[in-house]
């Protein structure tokens, strides 16, 4: 399904300009390697599909890097008439590719690459990018509106899931957004995955994008992570086969807005300046909403579990995913913390972030999981708990409010940790 933002508008068919029509198809999709030396002293690296065709593409690697879907997906669009040029911005600059390092490239550099494909306004450029890459995404086509430029350049911007979180908050608190998001005039296009750890904070998200920027949402059922490999559910691979046409089809659509050359001022922000993640190292004192959210589910034998009294004992309750390697890593020291306590009022809870109950079982006949599995089918439950990160953990006290918590996977089984829990009994 596809949404679209108040701000969205239909252009008079005259004008209306598929660049797609314009450009030679079937041109070689390579790719090759090609480097642009920018205004800054940088020279980039890019590997380039397509080449010769008119409508260029700047795609920008995520956090996790590029992957061999992406560079299907632009070979697909380099046989269709783009030219695209894919770049993993950490490395070319040699620092480590991650989410940090992201949310630190100077919108002024990827302006630079946006002036440089771009060839003095003799090359339409569509940006495109997807989780943490869309924040240099953003920064750099606002700081490119800065320089005066040319009319009729950029078309626009398509972001896969994006992520524009200034950074992971305490557990049980709300994220928030750079303000590059609010400060966005141009037009832009959301592929967003149903089942990715983003789907519930994407209204917010879209209500602070929407201020100023025609936006368009197309949810992709069924998918986690379109472009990385572990996700290889049907709806992925199917989805896989439709993108690049879809991506087409999104063009058309950018196309009918009339792209701003203007940059729109930043507003007022209380998040301070350099403010990093906040992954948990240990079991820390919970600050959030101290009611526990009930719940009905089915573990991943269908069978019914309802939670809506937490009273009378500890209860540590898992949000998880099998995509996710700290929370695979953490499940023997959860193991091994259950036994620990056995014998006492402690229940053992772990849900399931919207994977297919079959593929979980497939999971836990490679890992051991001693504790009960519910499956939270569509994300909703975990959006309502506030959880940002995966994996996060809760701990409810006898009393039944939320006493601690941890959005990092931590060693649940030492001396440090059973003391924590062992002392909110002593305290009921």
């Amino acid at each position: 399904m596809v949404y679209t933002s108040r701000h969205s508008r239909l252009l008079h068919p005259a004008r209306l300009l598929v660049l797609l029509l314009l450009v030679p198809l079937g041109v070689a999709a390579g790719p090759k390697s090609r480097e642009l030396h920018l205004p800054s002293g940088e020279d980039i690296g890019f590997e380039v599909y397509g080449e010769g065709n008119r409508l260029r593409v700047l795609w920008i690697a995520p956090n996790f890097g590029l992957q061999p879907r992406h560079r299907e997906v632009a070979a697909a669009l380099g046989r269709r008439g783009m030219e695209v040029w894919q770049v993993d911005l950490p490395e070319a600059r040699f620092e480590p590719t991650s989410t940090e390092t992201l949310r630190r490239i100077p919108g002024e550099l990827v302006a630079d690459i946006i002036t440089a494909l771009s060839e003095g306004g003799r090359h339409p450029v569509l940006v495109i990018s997807s989780v943490y890459g869309a924040i240099p995404a953003l920064r750099g086509i606002r700081a490119w509106q800065g320089r005066h430029p040319e009319p009729g350049v950029l078309v626009g911007a398509i972001l896969f899931s994006p992520y524009f979180y200034t950074h992971v908050p305490e557990l049980g608190q709300a994220p928030t957004f750079i303000p590059e998001l609010s400060a966005t005039n141009v037009p832009v296009y959301i592929f967003q995955a149903a089942k990715n750890g983003n789907r519930w904070h994407l209204p917010a998200m879209l209500t602070d994008l929407q201020r100023h920027a025609p936006v368009y949402t197309e949810i992709m059922d069924g998918v986690t992570a379109l472009f990385y490999e572990g996700d290889d559910a049907a709806a992925t691979r199917a989805m896989l086969q439709r993108i690049p046409d879809r991506i087409l089809r999104a063009v058309e659509v950018l196309q009918r807005h009339d792209t701003p050359l203007t940059a729109l001022p930043l507003p007022a922000t209380t998040t301070e300046p350099g403010k990093t993640s906040h992954l948990d190292s240990r079991l820390k004192p919970y600050r959030g909403s101290v009611q526990p959210e009930p719940f009905v589910l089915q573990d991943v034998e269908g069978r019914p579990f309802r939670r809506d009294n937490f009273t009378g004992r500890i209860t540590v309750i898992n949000f998880w995913a099998s995509w996710c390697p700290p929370c695979v890593e953490e499940i023997p020291s959860l193991n091994r913390l259950k036994q620990k306590m056995q014998g006492k009022p402690f229940e053992l809870i772990s849900i399931n972030y919207a994977e297919d109950p079959d593929h979980i079982r497939a999971f836990m006949k490679k890992v051991a999981v001693d504790f009960p599995v519910l499956v939270d089918p569509d994300g909703r439950l975990t959006a309502r708990w506030q959880v940002v990160a995966f994996p996060s953990t809760f701990v409810i006290g006898p009393d039944g409010t939320i006493r601690y918590g941890v959005n990092a996977a931590i060693q649940w089984d030492t001396p440090e940790v059973i003391r924590q829990l062992e002392a909110l009994l002593v305290a009921k």
